[in-house]
């Protein structure tokens, strides 16, 4: 009775340690198949597949899903599925492990998640381990104070946890640290520690081709040298005479700049440095995509953004030159029309002073000179653009900003079979035959033994990639989320020993006599 007491008290104190190490990963709540059990538990993954796949169909789905018996891991704590007397502790391990691989292939390698359940998992299984080793430990001496009478009941109890001990303590292992590696024209690059479960049975997700994984050996202290006789018995030929003053000042003092030691560096890479540590997609960690994608949502949406607001203000003081230069038209306008009105009116009285007045030839040249002078006052009242209908008029100088020039590439060039294919939705066509064109001209090139592409080949190169770059744009309706790696490699020293330190002279104090 006592025993059982003692169990329901242990099983009571693993569950409210698991309680709150769960509260995040949610381990103790997650659904498992009630009747999958494994003996063997590195075997937990492969049998849990199988078992799986045989109640499936070919499309991954689970067949009677209805009825399919689940549990969780606190329901079976409630029930007491776990006591140790009955092989408990094996179970509640088993369980475990299998909920912790379940949700390790659910969650993406290197995530939050991903690490709190392998977190759970290795402290789970090292607290069971710690129980069993004390609850064997406490049963071995209850043996030697209790009576005969209990020794069967015990010894079976002894044999259950030991055999559980032995079955958890040999599958359970801490994994190597692991690293990225990759070797480069000067000097081998080494990446941070790669968090990866030992229960992930996924391959390794390398950044590149080129990448190879470099596994961590801990150091240790087994193949030191035993300490001489010399380290033991102090040498003291060595000791100088204590009668005598000091020869040397500051004796055994070393520096730490006297020391040639290599300190962490950032790499460089000369013309192609920049904030983004790659221009190689082959030996990089970051590619030419998701560097465009960062200095989009970095830099160029803030461009964007800038050359808006400076057409539109441009758009705005253009509007207002317009309105001013209409108005001055306008007043022209109204000035010659006065002026035409006033030249009538002379020519009128004009007329009547001559028929007034004598001879026909006097009438005939004052007439004359008076609508002479009315057709000179008349035509230097006439604006340029009447006088020569038929003339060109005057070309404003175009506005010309040099950020479109510096900013023009050979691809701003756009053709009208381009914009009539993009809306007859027929543009995969004008990109095969663009394409073979390319291929042709490239052909004919090499052939030739030419270099150099011509410029129809440069320019149907320019209008394929203006016409993919217009249907990926046309196809990309929302941002795709992008995991930014956030290391960067630097040159790590790694160097053994320590630094040594001033040490302190002991010295002591002359006694003034009196």
């Amino acid at each position: 009775m006592g025993s059982d007491l003692h169990f329901s008290d242990l099983l009571q104190n693993i569950r409210s340690i698991f309680i709150p190490a769960s509260s995040k990963c949610k381990v103790l709540d997650e659904s498992f198949p009630a009747k999958f059990f494994e003996k063997e538990p590195s075997k937990i993954f492969e049998s849990y597949v199988k078992f799986i796949k045989s109640r499936s169909n070919a499309e991954g789905i689970i067949k009677n899903e209805d009825k399919l018996a689940l549990t969780t891991i606190s329901a079976r704590f409630e029930s007491g599925d776990y006591s140790p007397d009955v092989g408990g502790l094996y179970k509640l391990y088993h369980d475990v492990k299998l909920v912790c691989t379940i949700l390790i292939h659910y969650h993406p390698q290197g995530t939050r998640n991903y690490q709190m359940v392998d977190k759970f998992y290795k402290f789970g299984t090292e607290l069971i381990l710690r129980e069993c080793y004390k609850l064997g430990a406490s049963l071995t001496k209850s043996d030697r104070e209790n009576s005969v009478g209990n020794e069967d009941r015990d010894n079976e109890l002894n044999q259950i946890i030991a055999e559980d001990f032995i079955t958890i303590s040999t599958n359970y292992q801490v994994p190597l640290t692991q690293t990225y590696h990759i070797k480069t024209k000067d000097q081998d690059l080494f990446s941070s520690s790669i968090a990866k479960s030992t229960l992930d049975e996924r391959p390794h997700e390398l950044p590149n081709s080129n990448f190879e994984l470099n596994k961590v050996i801990p150091q240790t202290n087994i193949c030191e040298e035993a300490p001489r006789l010399g380290f033991v018995a102090a040498n003291t030929s060595n000791i100088p005479d204590p009668t005598l003053p000091p020869t040397e000042m500051m004796a055994r003092f070393l520096h730490p700049n006297w020391y040639a030691l290599p300190t962490t560096m950032w790499l460089k890479y000369g013309e192609y440095k920049s904030w983004a540590p790659s221009f190689k997609e082959n030996g990089t960690v970051i590619d030419s995509t998701t560097r465009g994608i960062i200095w989009l949502e970095r830099v160029g949406y803030v461009e964007m953004y800038r050359k808006m607001e400076e057409s539109r203000n441009s758009k705005s003081i253009h509007s207002e030159v317009n309105v001013a230069e209409n108005d001055e038209k306008k007043n022209n306008d109204d000035l010659e029309k006065v002026s035409e009105e006033k030249t009538d009116q002379q020519m009128q009285k004009l007329n009547g002073e001559n028929g007034k007045s004598g001879s026909t030839e006097s009438k005939k040249q004052e007439f004359v000179n008076g609508k002479g002078a009315v057709d000179n006052d008349v035509a230097t009242s006439i604006p340029a653009s009447e006088a020569a209908p038929d003339g060109n008029k005057v070309s404003e100088p175009l506005l010309i900003k040099l950020e479109n020039l510096l900013d023009w590439s050979p691809g701003n060039y756009i053709d009208d079979d381009e914009i009539e294919h993009l809306k007859n939705g027929t543009h995969d066509e004008l990109v095969s035959a663009t394409l073979l064109k390319i291929k042709k001209l490239r052909k004919l090139r090499i052939s030739r033994k030419i270099s150099k592409p011509s410029l129809e080949e440069i320019k149907a190169y320019y209008k394929v990639r203006r016409l993919l770059k217009e249907v990926l744009l046309a196809k990309q309706t929302r941002s795709l989320p992008m995991k930014h790696c956030r290391s960067f490699p630097v040159l790590q020293a790694n160097y053994n020993g320590s630094i040594p330190v001033v040490r302190v002279q002991p010295t002591r104090k002359r006694k003034s006599k009196k």
